[in-house]
């Protein structure tokens, strides 16, 4: 509705008190800091405060990793779950909980190392009796490779390779071979040779893919060294099962984690506010924006820090950040705005005026009662089960809006689910047809004017002709709002002449062209005078004649402009119309089994999987085509961007939530 004036802020404050300064313009949650700028001459440096931002980020880091970890065995997880913790975190300090919730978060973290540790030894482990197991039936202790004068070498050949071929390229030499055991990954075997024949039987070995298998810190037969691993295994199991039990243990302490995280990250964000400030050799300087109205808060809050302050209004040539002012309904709405461009400073907030018009336009695109309910229910109900942002929760609520438009729009246009009604009435109900179905339960078919004596239906799948002209008169009731908006930014300015001939003259214009189709003479009466005061005065400002006929002519060439601007809201029609269609195909194909229990069985999976998809599909289309009237054809009318949002510094609240400063007493 308005946009909110900025002072700029200035406090010079002893290096010491830095922190606190920071820390106390957090908690008021309306003081944007900004970077000060430093000076050429080398006065001004910027304040040094990497090493404890380094540190911050550490700790915050550190209990980032033990929060997953502790929550993963916490048991009652849904008294918490999407509610913020409420806290104090000066309590949490002085109480010792602090330094507790830290002991808890090393603890788990040496747990989770721990853990970590014992799932790898288990793997090697599982590994060694899978590659001992071949090996069970071979009764010598698997380091022993060599005597004084022989040699036992352990390994694999390729499945293909069979024993005899084997000892045939040994029978030269003073070797033997033992086939241990077979299997589709191989032949397992020992060979026993005379040390001299090493190399020989080497060669005769590795032409029949012979690998060598590789017992390093392993000791005793294949059998004893399974046991062994198994009995590792055991061990390991145990000191899982202990650190899983403490984890368990340490649960209830969860909730002081999340808040541990949230003190830690507001420090690190206290850092990164603090790299803003400029410093001389014994002060820091800081500078930011607060809002008017903020102002005593700001004031009240300094006044008991030692510091010096100042709060002026900005200087010609600055560019103060935007902060909106919207009631409870226009700022859902907000996040929209912000995805095209925020306004100019001082220019004009068009969120609420928006707003209505995006709650018609989507409504109108997605009309449908059932669809609606859904957009509604899940809109306004997600945010309070669970712990979404604030901006998360604007954006849930702003569909929940829209929900009830296509709630209200479907009952007028016929829209429950498409047909669905109808569908069951005539599939499962006896009806012998639509129309029948249709005489029964007209509700379901929206509203029927009558026309000339004869029934006019609203419903687009039944005649879209006039759900066009209805979304054509949307769109011209849209276009002359955003001329609307030009014509009072114009007056507000003093530029009285310029509302009257750059906006008025353009709607005595339409408004002569809609009378032609009411009183011919009226309505060319009062096209002329339109056409006239548009040629006449679009080329004041040139002072050559013929420029200012020029300028004119071209004045009244953006009448066809005006036509295309309108002509895009037919897409309204073809938004409407798909989603509904979609949904009586889905009907359709819901309702072929008929009564019986395969068909009650397809028409539930239908209705959840293919009226789920179109809901998904239309809602997108609707939200993209609906930005899109608003950003081309309503704000291209008067709109002034280059804004900046207000973005001021707040402590982490990502699991808690802590009354904010301004709510003391």
């Amino acid at each position: 509705m308005s946009i909110s004036t900025m002072k700029r802020l200035t406090v010079l404050t002893p290096k010491g008190e830095a922190d606190a300064l920071v820390r106390r313009l957090m908690k008021l949650r309306c003081v944007e800091i900004r970077s000060v700028p430093l000076d050429e001459d080398g006065e001004l440096l910027r304040h040094d405060c990497d090493t404890a931002r380094v540190e911050a980020e550490r700790r915050v880091n550190s209990i980032a990793e033990a929060i997953p970890v502790l929550d993963k065995y916490t048991v009652d997880k849904s008294s918490r779950r999407g509610k913020p913790i409420n806290t104090s975190t000066g309590l949490f300090r002085k109480t010792g909980s602090y330094h507790a919730a830290w002991a808890v978060a090393d603890e788990v973290l040496e747990l989770r190392d721990t853990m970590t540790e014992c799932y790898h030894e288990d793997n090697r482990m599982a590994a060694r009796i899978a590659m001992l197991c071949p090996w069970l039936s071979h009764d010598l202790p698997l380091e022993v490779e060599t005597t004084d004068t022989a040699c036992l070498w352990l390994g694999v050949f390729p499945a293909a390779v069979r024993l005899s071929a084997v000892e045939g390229a040994l029978a030269d030499l003073h070797a033997g071979v033992e086939e241990v055991y077979r299997d589709q990954a191989g032949f397992y075997a020992a060979v026993m040779f005379h040390k001299a024949d090493e190399e020989a039987v080497n060669r005769g070995l590795v032409s029949l893919g012979f690998v060598k298998s590789n017992f390093k810190d392993i000791t005793g037969t294949a059998k004893q060294a399974i046991r062994a691993a198994e009995k590792k295994m055991d061990e390991l199991d145990n000191r899982l099962q202990g650190c899983i039990d403490r984890l368990c243990e340490l649960s209830p302490m969860l909730e002081d984690l999340q808040v541990l995280y949230d003190v830690e990250k507001t420090t690190l964000l206290a850092a990164q506010h603090k790299q803003k400030l400029a410093e001389t050799e014994s002060c820091v300087i800081l500078e930011g924006w607060v809002p008017t109205e903020a102002c005593d808060k700001v004031k009240h809050a300094l006044r008991h820090l030692y510091c010096a302050y100042d709060l002026v209004e900005p200087e010609e040539g600055e560019e103060p950040p935007v902060l909106l002012k919207n009631n409870g309904y226009a700022s859902n709405f907000e996040w929209v705005l912000g995805m095209y461009a925020y306004p100019k400073y001082g220019s004009y907030d068009p969120t609420f005026i928006m707003s209505i018009y995006y709650f018609v336009i989507f409504g109108l695109m997605f009309a449908d009662v059932g669809y609606g309910l859904l957009l509604t229910l899940g809109g306004f109900l997600a945010p309070k089960l669970l712990n979404v942002s604030p901006g998360m929760k604007r954006m849930l609520t702003m569909f929940g809006y829209c929900g009830i438009a296509c709630t209200i729009l479907g009952a007028v246009f016929g829209g429950w689910f498409g047909d669905l009604p109808y569908a069951i009435m005539t599939n499962y109900m006896g009806y012998e047809s639509v129309e029948a179905a249709q005489a029964a339960a007209p509700i379901f078919n929206g509203v029927t004017l009558t026309l000339n004596g004869e029934p006019l239906s609203l419903n687009p799948l039944v005649n879209p002709v006039p759900f066009l002209i209805i979304s054509l008169a949307m769109g011209l009731i849209h276009i002359v709002g955003g001329m609307a908006v030009k014509f009072y930014m114009l007056c507000r300015e003093g530029k009285i002449f310029s509302a009257i001939f750059d906006i008025g003259s353009y709607w005595i214009l339409f408004g002569g062209l809609g009378l032609l189709f009411v009183d011919s003479t009226v309505g060319l009466a009062v096209t002329v005078m339109g056409v006239l005061m548009i040629v006449l005065t679009q080329g004041r400002e040139k002072k050559n004649i013929f420029a200012k006929l020029v300028f004119g002519l071209k004045g009244l060439y953006d009448l066809i402009n005006y036509a295309s601007d309108l002509l895009s809201y037919s897409r309204i029609l073809a938004l409407g119309l798909a989603a509904g269609v979609m949904a009586q195909v889905f009907n359709l194909l819901g309702t072929l089994g008929g009564v019986s229990v395969p068909g009650f069985i397809l028409l539930i999976f239908v209705m959840l999987i293919g009226h789920g998809l179109n809901m998904a599909i239309n809602l997108l289309g609707a939200f993209v085509h609906t930005c899109r009237l608003q950003y081309l054809e309503f704000f291209s009318k008067f709109y002034e961007d280059g804004g900046t949002p207000f973005d001021p510094a707040l402590p982490s609240e990502k699991y808690s939530t802590a009354e904010s400063e301004s709510n003391q007493k």
